[in-house]
């Protein structure tokens, strides 16, 4: 089982550990799951996600080459500027999201561990006589993340940098190695909590030295290390998919809401077509809500929701959940899915199926809110 650099820092700090994000074995708790919630929602929690993958782009064609095969814009991308894209079949469907931060010499992109292998592959194997190299770097670097409203205030402190909140996000900020940092950090903002929040990257033999740097400072600010299931949670209020729930190869973007993550007005892309046609002649035959179920149901039960428990409409199945949850922000249990058109407005009436009958539940658009 694969296990990140704060792996025995972890350990210290009495983390529990379950098998997670193709055979990573992830810290999901340090307190407890709605403590550590509350305390992105409140101040600011730090996360290890250095499980996720990390790939870089060097050579002249790189954001040429990029351009042509994704669907977001890379090529008006500026240094310090960044995206969020997809990797699509020919036929429209999801392989791989990502999102992108453009450096100076080189484009650097952050994908869901699932995708990491088959995403390196599929890029991989469209370079012919275009000058890029692609590199596979998520074993040689790391990644922090730092969530919540008083984030900005404890990264700014760290780096010794001013302003950092007025960064749009997804956009980095590239700090160099100095006699405090030995190697360079890349600051991105990430906001997939619902929180302003900062995804620090690093070489891999520098991690545990900005951990244990963002915790002591942390100090200041009520910082507290958060798991896997505390960012479960918060993602899910948040209404943000994440690849192996809300996207698969059997998505397309569209449904997924990911509008943000097209570029409409750019040249071909691979899959283009379908989803072009989507857009302008059709429209998708469901969607991706908010459910706010009618039952104090236990986390348990939600975990088992989320394995493509059904969704129906007047004994007519409708859809299908994709991933569960007790929301602490909102005290109740809450689902992401997807629901044919006839029940995508707000409001809509539906029932779920579970293992002791089914769950009254409102659909809501997305995100959800408190």
């Amino acid at each position: 089982m694969k296990t990140t650099q704060l792996y025995s820092i972890h350990e210290q700090l009495g983390a529990t550990f379950e098998k997670k994000h193709s055979d990573w074995n992830i810290a999901t708790e340090f307190t407890d799951a709605i403590s550590e919630h509350h305390a992105v929602r409140n101040s600011v929690g730090i996360a290890d996600v250095s499980y996720r993958g990390r790939h870089q782009l060097t050579g002249e064609d790189r954001a040429k080459f990029l351009h042509r095969i994704i669907s977001n814009d890379v090529e008006n991308l500026s240094t310090g500027q960044g995206t969020y894209a997809t990797l699509l079949t020919h036929r429209g469907k999801i392989i791989a999201d990502m999102s992108l931060s453009i450096l100076e010499d080189a484009i650097r992109i952050d994908t869901a561990p699932e995708t990491t292998e088959s995403l390196f592959n599929e890029l991989d194997k469209y370079i012919i006589a275009d000058d890029v190299e692609f590199s596979d770097v998520t074993a040689e670097t790391g990644a922090i993340a730092v969530y919540g409203p008083k984030s900005a205030d404890l990264v700014q402190s760290v780096l010794g940098i001013d302003e950092l909140a007025t960064l749009p996000e997804r956009s980095n900020y590239f700090r160099e190695a100095d006699a405090l940092f030995q190697h360079a950090i890349v600051c991105v903002r990430t906001d997939s909590t619902g929180e302003i929040g900062w995804t620090l990257y690093t070489a891999a033999d520098a991690l545990v030295s900005l951990w244990e740097t963002l915790m002591t400072e942390g100090t200041r600010f009520n910082a507290q290390p958060i798991g896997w299931n505390a960012l479960e949670s918060l993602r899910i209020e948040a209404g943000v998919p994440r690849y192996g729930t809300e996207l698969t190869d059997a998505v397309i973007p569209l449904e997924a809401e990911l509008e943000h993550a097209i570029d409409f007005e750019k040249g071909c892309y691979i899959g283009q077509e379908i989803v072009a046609r989507m857009k302008y002649r059709g429209h998708p035959n469901r969607l991706l809500r908010g459910i706010e179920m009618d039952a104090d149901l236990t986390q348990q039960d939600c975990q088992k929701l989320s394995s493509d428990a059904r969704v129906f409409n007047n004994d007519k199945e409708v859809g299908w959940i994709t991933s569960a949850t007790f929301a602490p922000t909102l005290n109740k249990s809450i689902a992401l899915g997807y629901v044919r058109m006839a029940v995508t407005e707000a409001g809509s009436q539906v029932q779920i199926e579970t293992s002791t009958g089914p769950v009254e539940g409102t659909v809501v658009l997305l995100p959800f809110s408190a």
